[in-house]
């Protein structure tokens, strides 16, 4: 069994290869497709993917399953938030599980998914939730009773970009960060937590 401790500091063995057969092959190409049809029928495109697909390829990047038995988090120790470049990171929490949620928030990590032009870039940070208690203290403290239709809160682009460790950027579907060898699993070492991809 994992032990619970590795969970606070960043994953380190991602599996490149096969998370972003994945991608190719259910988010990123078939993107592709849709857009050059969307084009040449002058339609407007909607949303680029669904959350869910976030969800897999978290799952398969960072070797963790997911558990939907119910409200709680995403994957078994990793919540998984995704948005549009810049764009602030939302969380909705229910009614009967919100609190419950909050909690558990505080003592799982966070991937973001930051995403560009219908995923030409995309950039994935890490935080531990309890790198993030500032907000989700604040939001459990102010927990609305009575409960409205829907309590969604926000964490802010720039204080995942600055606190978060990057994992991972890729561009026009290639991994440019980081720097893959021989081997498709690969390490992230202190060293390349400090570099930052060239924003696109």
């Amino acid at each position: 069994m994992p032990n619970a401790l590795q969970f606070v500091s960043p994953p380190t063995n991602l599996d490149f290869e096969k998370s972003l057969m994945f991608f190719h092959a259910y988010m990123y190409g078939p993107l592709q497709g849709k857009l050059r049809l969307y084009g040449a029928r002058a339609i407007p495109f909607g949303a680029a993917v669904m959350s869910s697909d976030w969800e897999v390829f978290a799952s398969m990047l960072v070797n963790d399953l997911g558990r939907k038995l119910g409200a709680g988090i995403d994957l078994g120790n990793n919540e998984v938030k995704s948005a549009k470049q810049a764009g602030s990171y939302e969380y909705q929490y229910h009614k009967n599980t919100g609190k419950e949620k909050l909690a558990k928030d505080m003592t799982v990590g966070h991937l973001f998914f930051e995403y560009f032009d219908y995923l030409s870039e995309v950039n994935l940070r890490w935080l531990h939730g309890s790198m993030l208690a500032e907000y989700f203290q604040k939001w459990l403290d102010t927990y609305p009773d009575p409960y409205p239709q829907r309590y969604r809160k926000n964490i802010p682009y720039s204080f995942v970009k600055r606190n978060g460790t990057l994992l991972m950027t890729i561009k026009d579907g290639e991994v440019i960060y980081p720097i893959l060898g021989a081997s498709s699993e690969h390490s992230i070492t202190h060293e390349e937590n400090d570099s930052e991809p060239l924003e696109g």
